[in-house]
């Protein structure tokens, strides 16, 4: 007997043609089951999106159904746009092989619903700076068609909507047991400091991950002059420290048993030994603070890359060889690099081709290597 298809199995295998319309709603409402999405949604709203699948849909648009809410609003047409780039453009995706792994170039939320369910023991990543930085005018600069970048102002809720969506996405392929490693910090909005670490957590523990481990990556190096405040007024009042610091947050996905809650239940012995940890320096990485130079800008074409030796760590404490290790904003490459050296299989995903045929060279001339 043959199983029936899930709307994104059938997506996946079909033109979106060959979909009616309530089963793309089902994929673009990101569940893979359409009575739950049509029954959660009045038939009002559902005949208005129906009939609007491939218009330019506002949040203001939906307000006036009766109660959806702003939130709501803004993650259905978040979803309606992933869902229309995703089906119009999945041929698109463009597949840069390197190594043990690849690339992708595309959004990853595209190209994460490419890949199996439960396939990924590790991802680790460090998403977008909100409003910081501009990548796309950043790549322009690099080739020489512009002198200099400027920020693109972004609303906090269309980024938490934007994270929110990749990493449920994420949850989906993640194995039981396994982990997700995000790099992240806080960001300026509005004039002040918002405390995204802190939020995010709350995010992902909404979407079922389970929060594990906060570590400190003390980059020692500082490049704001935040604390020269205090020093032309020395009073109280004028402390602005300098920022100094980033966040590792560890995620775990829980299985179904307690003892399967980890990824090495089902390792032989033969395969623990082959991936047994060094343990020089080990003293200095017990402790939940690592000290890391961050990257320089002449070392690396990103503007913000994170290091090698923080890639080393989290892909070698949170994963064995020959396991896929994934980054969804794999920027230049640095996850991908370390995940090879590691004799890791690796997924980096960037909508940004030039950053990847950097990552794509870097693999090519890497050297063999010792390092465990």
């Amino acid at each position: 007997m043959k199983l029936s298809q899930s709307p994104r199995e059938k997506l996946l295998s079909n033109p979106p043609s060959e979909l009616n319309t309530e089963e793309l709603l089902a994929v673009l409402l990101d569940a893979s089951n359409k009575k739950q999405n049509i029954n959660s949604l009045s038939k009002e709203l559902v005949d208005y999106l129906r009939s609007n699948l491939t218009a330019k849909l506002k949040v203001e648009d939906l307000l006036n159904f009766k109660g959806l809410e702003e939130s709501e609003a803004l993650q259905i047409i978040s979803a309606l746009e992933l869902g229309k780039r995703f089906r119009f453009n999945r041929e698109k995706l463009k597949i840069h092989k390197a190594g043990l792994g690849e690339f992708v170039c595309g959004d990853c939320m595209h190209g994460m619903k490419t890949l199996a369910d439960d396939s990924v023991v590790l991802a680790f990543t460090s998403p977008p700076y909100h409003n910081a930085i501009n990548y796309g005018d950043h790549i322009k600069k690099l080739e020489g068609d512009i002198h200099y970048w400027e920020r693109t102002e972004q609303s906090y809720d269309y980024y938490k909507t934007f994270l929110v969506d990749r990493f449920k996405e994420m949850y989906r392929v993640i194995k039981p047991g396994g982990h997700n490693v995000v790099n992240i910090s806080p960001v300026a909005w509005e004039g002040k400091r918002v405390a995204l670490p802190f939020h995010f957590v709350c995010w992902m523990e909404e979407i079922g991950w389970q929060f594990k481990e906060d570590i400190i990556w003390e980059k020692g190096i500082v490049k704001d002059k935040r604390s020269g405040v205090l020093m032309q007024h020395p009073y109280p009042g004028y402390y602005y420290p300098s920022l100094a610091i980033e966040y590792v947050l560890v995620f775990q996905k829980s299985a179904g048993k307690k003892t399967e809650n980890n990824i090495y239940h089902n390792r032989s012995a033969k395969e623990k030994k082959a991936n047994e940890i060094d343990m020089e320096g080990y003293q200095e990485q017990s402790k939940n603070i690592w000290n890391i130079r961050p990257v320089a800008p002449s070392e690396n074409i990103h503007p913000c890359p994170f290091p090698e030796e923080l890639a080393h760590r989290v892909i070698k404490y949170y994963s064995y060889k020959n396991d896929t290790v994934l980054d969804i904003f794999s920027g230049s490459g640095v996850t991908n690099l370390v995940a090879e050296k590691l004799k890791r299989k690796h997924i980096g995903m960037e909508t940004e081709k030039h950053y990847i045929e950097y990552g794509v060279k870097k693999i090519k001339n890497l050297k063999t290597t010792t390092r465990k």
